[in-house]
């Protein structure tokens, strides 16, 4: 079986069952001290201030015109709360939050702290929580906004199936083993990269940048808290949002056909329409084993569902996200096998 016969598989399994992914783009951040809670309200775009342990959430650290500078997830713990985020941006958002906590008692620190260590696997598909009772590990929690605490683990629902973020060393890698024990299929990152742009995810460093607003993002109400106010970029979030309307939103591209060899858009390659207008900006391309080459981009709001965009020679649609509702192309993915 070719590799993407293999993603394809990975895939299958996803829709079916469940499929795990190891997550060395994760890092992980620490953060202890009576103020922890507090500190973060007072930084973030989320209302953090009475949350409590077991409790879960997304924010992100804006600039002062409401730009996304960093997004994370958060659980509360006794004492203080565990942050992840992509690995590229973790010791900067680490230097940032210990920046400005001279008034609280907060300490910031990297961990589990293991050299090479991976703090994070997913698992992919709807029989993710009967993976986890198979393999002895703790269950997933009720809701998206709580989070299950047990064996040095930390795991979350998300839009995909489960996360699991080691809260010490050895407990991912020691949560793995027992995942294979029990007999667990497992997949490369790429399919985890492949799912989440199926269903239109947004990821730090591609989507979320320090260009995007939260509500070009699709963010508001899950990362951004709207009954909140007093913190940077507040001001933009609410004026962006009481107008109704931004400039751009994030949406599907579905390529024409591109062989194995033909290359694909960069990140941030301009769309134009077919008459030359100013269309939006490609933000992920992937190879999708059914929906054939797929991306994300920022379309602009005059740019409908279903119209035809140019990234320099190559041809797309518009797609309403996520792109799982549409029709699989197995004809494409059987000749890939």
């Amino acid at each position: 079986m070719t590799a993407t016969g293999k993603l394809d598989s990975a895939l299958d399994s996803a829709r079916s069952g469940v499929v795990a992914v190891r997550r060395p783009d994760l890092g992980v951040l620490q953060l202890r001290g009576a103020d922890v809670l507090r500190y973060l309200h007072s930084v973030s775009s989320q209302h953090t201030a009475d949350l409590r342990p077991g409790d879960a959430a997304r924010a992100l650290l804006l600039s002062p015109k409401g730009k996304i500078e960093f997004a994370f997830r958060m659980a509360v713990l006794e004492g203080g709360a565990l942050l992840d985020t992509e690995l590229e941006a973790a010791g900067d958002l680490a230097d940032r939050l210990a920046r400005f906590v001279f008034r609280y008692d907060v300490e910031v620190r990297r961990g589990p702290d293991r050299t090479g260590e991976i703090h994070a696997l997913s698992l992919l598909g709807d029989a993710a929580g009967e993976a986890l009772d198979a393999a002895g590990l703790p269950a997933p929690p009720a809701r998206p906004d709580r989070a299950t605490l047990g064996d040095g683990l930390v795991v979350y629902r998300t839009e995909l199936g489960l996360d699991l973020v080691g809260l010490r060393p050895g407990a991912v890698a020691a949560a793995a083993a027992a995942l294979e024990a029990a007999g667990m299929a497992w997949a490369p990152l790429e399919a985890w990269d492949l799912s989440r742009v199926e269903r239109g995810v947004p990821r730090w460093g591609a989507e979320l940048t320090d260009d995007v607003l939260a509500e070009e993002a699709g963010l508001l109400g899950s990362y951004v808290h709207m009954d909140k106010g007093c913190y940077p970029g507040q001001e933009t979030v609410a004026r962006v949002h009481n107008r109704g309307q931004v400039q751009r939103r994030l949406a599907g591209l579905r390529f024409d056909d591109l062989d194995d060899a033909g290359s694909v858009p960069a990140l941030r390659t301009d769309l134009v329409t077919e008459d030359g207008r100013r269309a939006g900006q490609v933000r992920s391309v992937v190879r999708h084993p059914g929906l054939g080459t797929i991306g994300l981009a920022y379309v602009r709001g005059a740019v409908g569902t279903g119209a035809r965009v140019l990234a320099g020679d190559l041809g797309a649609t518009v797609m309403e996200l996520p792109f799982q509702a549409q029709a699989p192309n197995r004809e494409q993915a059987s000749r890939s096998t």
